[in-house]
């Protein structure tokens, strides 16, 4: 069985349990992780682990001052060389152009999955671009979550012939199908990092531009948390639905799966924020509620539209577009009986393109190729 070694950092604080999937449903090739900080261990385990929080003083010290002066990591390759790793896998763009020391001492096939923010927003800085040309030259193959990402990445300058679309993986096992039926509220849920590219603040104005139009009973729920969260709570209160509104804060994956049977529709309208940051490919909350059966209202943004199929599984609108938000949601409370079809198709489109044993399949696939 040959090594792989998956490089993110901190170890799924940012990808989430995505990522876990890749590594804890490995069956033909071994996964090593390799972080700068273990984080969320005791909900993802994995067999082998090297956290440069845990190396000697003096190379923990230095390993920090390289990575801020050469943006790349010391001493992966003597860990990569001592576990007999084939390949090296980095999660986030970043994660690979701090890779090349590695991938230069040792020589391995570099695989790269760009996820988001690092195909959006981190290209405008001169210092990442230098280095993603660098990146692009050197690795051995790039995967993108869906075609608008793919494009991206070509953009970007990466050849064509070795960007790949691969899709994210869910575990549709654990959740439940709950098919909708109309009660006396309908139950909104937002479940995203409080930041601009999530468009909350749309959302939010759909919703009550919604109600005005055609008033209906609600409850909303905010799973989430970030730097926006002040301005996310004001608008909660200029658009008059605090008393309909409650914010749970962050919550464990497992707790958040938990959650999707106990409401009704997802909201999920992402932009590009001011900085670039967008979602790049799209967020996994959208396959996760599809796969629980509940009807989805978002945004043609990134990707979006490859993981939720507009008029079957979900609707879309355009990018911060609040009549639209409202229209679709309008339509969505006015025609309940739609909603066990469009929950079904989408637990069906989940399990045929985005459940995680078929994508670890693909997955290890790749790896072949590359071997």
């Amino acid at each position: 069985m040959k090594t792989v070694a998956h490089c993110i950092s901190p170890y799924l604080q940012t990808a989430g349990p995505w990522v876990y999937e890749q590594v804890s449903r490995a069956r033909r090739y071994r996964p090593i992780v390799l972080t700068q900080g273990a984080i969320n261990l005791d909900e993802y385990p994995v067999d082998t682990l090297y956290s440069a929080e845990g190396f000697p003083a003096i190379a923990r010290w230095t390993n920090r001052l390289w990575r801020r002066v050469q943006n790349e990591y010391l001493f992966y390759e003597e860990i990569v060389e001592r576990e007999k790793v084939a390949l090296l896998h980095a999660h986030f763009g970043y994660e690979g152009c701090r890779l090349l020391r590695a991938q230069r001492r040792t020589e391995l096939p570099l695989l790269t999955t760009f996820y988001g923010a690092d195909a959006t927003e981190y290209p405008r800085y001169s210092r990442w671009m230098r280095q993603y040309e660098i990146l692009f030259e050197r690795g051995a193959l790039f995967l993108a979550e869906g075609c608008a990402m793919a494009e991206r990445l070509v953009e970007l300058g990466c050849p064509p012939g070795r960007v790949r679309v691969w899709h994210i993986g869910v575990d549709v096992e654990r959740i439940a199908f709950v098919q909708r039926q109309r009660c006396a509220e309908v139950r909104f849920l937002i479940c995203a990092g409080f930041k601009e590219k999530k468009g909350i603040p749309y959302a939010l104005r759909g919703l009550a531009l919604a109600q005005q139009q055609q008033p209906f009973d609600f409850q909303l729920t905010l799973i989430g948390d970030g730097v926006d969260r002040v301005y996310i709570e004001r608008e909660v209160d200029v658009l008059g639905l605090r008393s309909r509104t409650v914010f749970r804060g962050m919550l464990p994956y497992a707790q958040v799966v938990d959650e999707l049977s106990q409401h009704d529709i997802l909201l999920q309208t992402s932009v590009t924020a001011a900085n670039g940051d967008g979602e790049g490919g799209a967020p996994v909350i959208l396959l996760d509620a599809q796969a629980s059966g509940m009807p989805i209202v978002a945004s043609t943004h990134a990707d979006i539209p490859e993981y939720v199929r507009d008029g079957k599984s979900g609707l879309l609108a355009g990018e911060r577009d609040v009549e639209g938000i409202a229209e679709r949601i309008v339509h969505l409370v006015t025609r309940t009986q739609d909603w066990p079809n469009m929950g079904r198709a989408g637990r069906e489109h989940v399990e045929i393109s985005y459940s995680a044993a078929r994508q670890s399949q693909a997955l290890e696939s790749i790896y072949d190729e590359l071997l």
